[in-house]
């Protein structure tokens, strides 16, 4: 009797874990693919990231230390005679090096837009921090956006101006008095990640060699100019890579052997060089607690194991196909997401357009985010409504949408149909104007590819945004023709 009682309790047991050891070997391949989809994204993001150093050094050349020193030295009045408002598009200072003791500060004034304009457009970047040249004669003279940044006094230093690692990378050698030969061929010299002390924002400073002969003087001057650059501010793009569940911490660094803190799971990677040769790199962090929220919240890898053992469920089939549907759902504009559109989906249709809103990152920054949303809700709702019940809107990712159409014939019944797009106005009470978009469409053929078919669309909508947007652009043989041509009346809505 009790060994005829065993025997369905093991097998019992023995199916429960056995599916305990499946859904455990699933849910290791979730967390190594969700891994793998970060450093892929890492990846991506890196790639896109522009060269800081090779940006900057681009528009340092177009700074002339020289024409700061002579607007300084040319200014009759070198300190503020009345209490202003800020109003000043810019401050030009200069302190003495050796006692640390400012001896300008010359307010810019709108009405003097055109002064030392080089130095007003680099400065106007929101990376750029500081603008200013170090002279031989221990000169400190620069630019600055805002007065309420600069000291009454420089802090005191625990290197003499030649005694500084950037100085004597140029000037230090025996032959550079004699020759006013650079010591180094180096294009600029790039300091280590640091705290300003009267901003408090971790900066990095670019240096770069002048040496020039000053006319007025009749001698040489030679010396160090110096962009500070905001690294908040610069790689917000990588710092801040999600809309939604960031690293726990991100650094960037030029130290590639950084440990990694205990209970956190660390990414790095080169993310550009400087002039000098020097790799910067790019580190995420993740606590285990904020990966395995990333995980299962924003993971499709996630969202398909949870399907996979609801398939193993057959009570539970009802979850399964919302869950389902909701890993393949866009949660803002209730659209497909990219990942439905695969080759054979792309094949059941006869064309393919690409839509992109037009200045949607304008809208962004000026309305903010909220707003933002409510466009594209109302964007992929004037789809929905605009296109026929076998053809398929698609949210392609950020402000760009695809839609499939089935049953296009020839390029006037294409135009007719697609023209519906363009003949309603689309507004929010959010924004003063109706928002309007750019799109490409082609026919699909046989031999392409989603990606191809992508591209070849993508190409169409660029020569729509080139040639005032708000249009859709199509191939008719060798010639690209828009389906409203230029001077066309819009069609009333």
């Amino acid at each position: 009797m009790p060994a005829s009682k065993s025997n369905p309790l093991s097998r019992k047991w023995l199916s429960r874990l056995g599916f305990l050891c499946v859904g455990l070997a699933g849910l290791a391949m979730v967390f190594n693919y969700a891994y793998l989809s970060i450093r892929h994204d890492m990846e991506l993001i890196t790639a896109k990231q522009p060269n800081v150093f090779e940006v900057f050094y681009q528009r340092a050349r177009i700074l002339a230390p020289a024409q700061l020193a002579q607007f300084i030295d040319q200014s009759a009045i070198k300190t503020p005679i009345f209490s202003e408002n800020h109003s000043a598009l810019a401050y030009v200072y200069g302190y003495d090096y050796k006692s640390r003791k400012r001896f300008a500060e010359i307010p810019i004034m709108p009405s003097l837009h055109r002064t030392l304009a080089a130095y007003q457009y680099v400065l106007s970047y929101p990376e750029v921090i500081n603008l200013y040249a170090i002279f031989d004669d221990h000169q400190l003279l620069g630019m600055i956006a805002d007065n309420r940044d600069l000291p009454a006094r420089l802090l005191t230093t625990k290197r003499a101006l030649g005694q500084r690692a950037p100085w004597l990378h140029y000037f230090g050698c025996a032959s550079f008095p004699i020759a006013h030969q650079l010591c180094s061929p180096d294009e600029a010299q790039v300091s280590d990640i640091y705290t300003d002390s009267f901003t408090q924002q971790q900066i990095i400073t670019m240096y770069f060699p002048f040496d020039f002969y000053d006319l007025a003087t009749r001698a040489y001057r030679h010396g160090l100019m110096g962009i500070d650059i905001a690294i908040d501010a610069a790689f917000k793009d990588v710092l801040q890579p999600y809309e939604s569940s960031n690293p726990t911490r991100t650094v960037i660094t030029f130290d590639a052997a950084e440990p990694c803190s205990p209970g956190h799971l660390c990414l790095s990677t080169p993310l550009m060089r400087t002039k000098a040769g020097a790799d910067l790199y790019l580190k995420w962090s993740y606590s285990y607690g904020s990966f395995v929220q990333k995980v299962v919240l924003y993971s499709p890898a996630f969202k398909l194991y949870l399907i996979a053992l609801l398939l193993l469920m057959p009570t539970w089939r009802h979850l399964y196909s919302r869950l389902y549907l909701l890993a393949h759902t866009d949660q803002l504009t209730r659209l497909p997401r990219r990942d439905i559109l695969d080759q054979a989906l792309l094949q059941e249709h006869d064309c393919l357009m690409i839509l992109d809103i037009d200045n949607f990152k304008s809208i962004n920054d000026s309305y903010g985010h909220g707003v933002g949303d409510r466009a594209l809700t109302a964007f992929a709702h004037h789809l929905n409504n605009s296109i026929r019940s076998g053809d398929t809107a698609i949210r392609w990712g950020g402000e760009e949408f695809i839609v499939l159409y089935k049953g296009l014939g020839n390029d006037a019944e294409m135009c007719r149909t697609v023209a519906r797009l363009l003949a309603q106005p689309i507004a929010i009470p959010d924004l003063p104007t109706p928002i309007t978009f750019s799109a490409g469409i082609i026919r699909i053929r046989d031999y392409l590819s989603v990606a191809d078919a992508i591209t070849l669309a993508d190409e169409l909508l660029y020569h729509v945004k080139q040639r005032g947007k708000h249009n859709i652009a199509y191939r008719q043989g060798l010639e690209i023709r828009l389906v409203k041509e230029p001077g066309a009346p819009q069609e009333a809505g």
